[in-house]
């Protein structure tokens, strides 16, 4: 299968996950649960001071939670804005600009794309 195809592949599984999270949200369930995270999100920030900054982070996901394992598995990466790496993943799962390594990748991995 030629680069090209990996890529396109790899958009579409993407665009489906993506669709598969909006279905969800528009389930009951899925509206509770994003609304009971919007009121933490209310709450926690008035509580103390923000101390981040907004930084770019890396995003590296393995190619088993995207497709099926093969002998050449590889990696993806994509570099957000965010303040933390908890932020910095939750963006990268909406992304749609995903990089293909050319590594191996055996866990998620999200650090600062330059330190400070």
């Amino acid at each position: 299968m030629s680069k090209k195809k990996k890529t396109e592949k790899v958009q579409r599984q993407l665009e489906i996950d993506q669709l598969d999270k909006m279905l969800w949200l528009s389930t009951p369930l899925g509206k509770f649960m994003s609304s009971i995270n919007r009121q933490a999100k209310k709450i926690l920030p008035s509580s103390r001071p923000n101390k981040y900054i907004q930084r770019a982070w890396v995003v590296r996901i393995p190619n088993a939670f995207v497709r099926e394992r093969s002998k050449s598995s590889h990696g993806f990466q994509t570099v957000v804005i965010a303040e933390t790496p908890d932020q910095a993943l939750e963006i990268a799962s909406e992304s749609s600009n995903w990089e293909v390594l050319d590594f191996a990748v055996s866990d998620f991995q999200v650090f600062p794309n330059t330190p400070l």
